[in-house]
């Protein structure tokens, strides 16, 4: 897969998911894919600060669920 862009995304810092407390601040971003749909994921990899708009990111899955590193 070519890389994806990330269109907008949120930093969580208190997280009302039992399975996600503990985690945070964790990044929940819309990336555009080359194609032109729009998908959800978890970036991982990067820290929250430096997550931005417009970043190159790549799908990689992480218990089948798919998740952005930046590329």
């Amino acid at each position: 897969m070519k890389h994806a862009t990330v269109c907008t995304f949120t930093v969580v810092y208190r997280s009302f998911v039992p399975e996600f407390r503990g985690r945070e601040p964790y990044v929940l971003a819309w990336v555009d894919l080359p194609d032109g749909t729009r998908a959800f994921g978890q970036v991982i990899d990067c820290a929250p600060g430096s997550v931005r708009v417009g970043m190159p990111v790549r799908m990689t899955l992480v218990d089948d669920l798919p998740q952005w590193r930046p590329a």
